[in-house]
């Protein structure tokens, strides 16, 4: 098996007044989906937490709100045929989301992003569904107390 591809991500918690959190539905070219908190790539030369601003600009239409960093960790998964290894951090982004902007919604049709769901921690622990990272319910059980 060949040796994963290494790669940085920011993501971003985003909870709403229940103490829910945003997720994503990526669904992917062979049908598979899975369910993330918003948040990607981080590009040369930008820290985590600069990727995690552009990504809020990017994924929710939020610009100028400030993140706070929560945690870091390593996920290891396929994408595309290819073993991946992520070293991700994440922040908290206290904002509130409206309506998406045309380009954002034309953004999330492009990455693949085809639905966007509030869910409480203990929804997160009971689905069936794939929901990354492994271990979130817990987490964002800790944010809400």
């Amino acid at each position: 098996m060949n040796d994963p591809e290494q790669r940085r991500a920011a993501r971003l918690v985003l909870l709403d007044e229940n103490g829910r959190v945003l997720l994503f539905r990526h669904l992917q070219k062979d049908g598979n989906s899975f369910w993330a908190p918003p948040g990607g790539g981080v590009e040369p030369g930008e820290t985590f937490e600069e990727a995690a601003l552009r990504e809020a600009e990017e994924e929710l239409g939020l610009k100028d709100f400030p993140v706070k960093f929560l945690w870091e960790g390593w996920s290891d998964f396929v994408y595309a045929n290819t073993p991946v290894r992520q070293h991700e951090c994440f922040f908290l982004l206290v904002a509130q989301i409206s309506l998406l902007s045309t380009k954002v919604r034309k953004m999330h049709e492009e990455e693949g992003i085809v639905e966007m769901r509030w869910w409480s921690a203990s929804a997160i622990a009971l689905t069936s569904e794939p929901v990354f990272p492994k271990g979130l319910a817990p987490k964002i059980n800790q944010l809400s107390t």
